[in-house]
């Protein structure tokens, strides 16, 4: 990770220091590489939003999947279904 600290008076000092052309050069590249490193960043960043998103379909898709089945024993083995008749015994 890059150390800049792009703040306006640390541009000011070191155009300052290292006069117009020199500083201005410096601080663009400095720049430069702030936005480099805040590009990969981002691309991990995204790498593992996209990693939740899969695993909160996945348990939204398993979810489903259990509701249904939870469903379907339900209705199976309720006291007032004619079908389960030894259950209302």
């Amino acid at each position: 990770m890059v150390n800049y600290v792009q703040r306006a008076r640390d541009v000011r000092h070191t155009i300052r220091q290292l006069g117009t052309e020199a500083g201005v050069v410096k601080v663009l590249e400095q720049l430069a590489e702030d936005n480099e490193m805040l590009r990969q960043e981002m691309a991990s960043v995204i790498v593992a939003m996209n990693k939740m998103a899969d695993i909160v379909s996945d348990i939204s898709t398993v979810g489903q999947k259990l509701k249904g089945d939870w469903e379907k024993v339900r209705q199976s083995f309720h006291p007032n279904n004619e079908a389960a008749e030894d259950i209302k015994q």
